[in-house]
């Protein structure tokens, strides 16, 4: 897990103001009270800013003012951001302006751009309660990061569930590994003539095995084609990445794994004791 969270922020006050300050303490003690320390790249022209984002250094996620200097936005900034190095990191813009002002202006570059800007994107108007809309949008960023810790939660519960099942099933040796387990079930519980039909669904079992141990021991690493992944570096075991990018296609691919696994053992009888 991340400890610290690297933010390019573009406001074209400069960089001492006091709003900004005050702003920025804002969104570090939300951080850290959330176990993260923030850290800060501040910017004050939109030019500036730009040349940040061509470089290779990776940025967590973006806040900016709307109104920026020479007529620019934080829209257009926006677009820059999805532009370059693959960002599809969350944006905040706040702005002085009225909600509704700032809801037309968004729905106008709409008209005339084709990005999706509603993607990982947030707006408020500093007229509301700035800290609350900071920290609101900050829940939604870290929930998405979260989502990657839960997905290695659930091959780990899974793939222990589905041991249990199957040392119930089979005659328990205490050193026996799970996929010596899985073996013995290919060769004890499968007539010969099934074999080929099950031999998918054994691969399947034998990779999420495979996956469980490497996931046992992970690392976090960051890549512009990937965005955030967790590479499980478990014990024997090849590494196993799991990238934010594919979060619905892993979990899709996991539970329909599982299911037909677990439907499989539970045809198999339960020994008496």
């Amino acid at each position: 897990m991340r400890k610290e969270i690297k933010i390019l922020w573009l406001d074209d006050v400069q960089p001492g103001e006091f709003s900004l300050i005050t702003r920025r303490r804002k969104v570090e003690d939300i951080l850290k009270e959330k176990g993260y320390k923030a850290h800060f790249t501040t910017m004050s022209n939109f030019d500036a800013a730009y040349r940040k984002l061509c470089t290779k250094e990776r940025f967590d996620f973006f806040i900016s003012d709307y109104n920026l200097d020479r007529d620019k936005t934080g829209l257009e900034y926006l677009k820059k951001i999805r532009d370059k190095n693959g960002y599809k990191q969350f944006v905040i813009l706040y702005s002085n302006n009225e909600i509704s002002e700032i809801k037309k202006k968004i729905i106008e570059y709409l008209n005339e751009t084709s990005i999706d800007i509603f993607s990982n994107f947030t707006f408020f108007s500093l007229t509301r309660n700035e800290e609350n809309e900071f920290r609101r949008a900050i829940d939604v960023i870290l929930c998405r990061w979260d989502e990657l810790n839960a997905l290695r939660g659930l091959y780990m519960s899974e793939n222990a569930e589905l041991e249990h099942m199957l040392r119930e099933r089979l005659e328990y040796r205490d050193n026996a590994t799970y996929k010596d387990l899985i073996n013995q079930c290919k060769w004890e519980k499968i007539r010969p003539e099934q074999r080929k039909s099950k031999k998918g669904m054994f691969d399947n079992w034998y990779r999420l095995a495979e996956e469980r141990n490497a996931l046992a021991h992970v690392e976090e690493q960051y890549n512009s084609d990937d965005g955030y992944y967790l590479i499980g570096t478990g014990y024997n075991e090849e590494p196993f990445k799991l990238s934010e990018k594919y979060l619905d296609t892993y979990r899709k691919n996991l539970v329909e794994d599982v299911e037909e696994i677990r439907t499989f053992l539970i045809s198999i009888a339960l020994k008496r004791k």
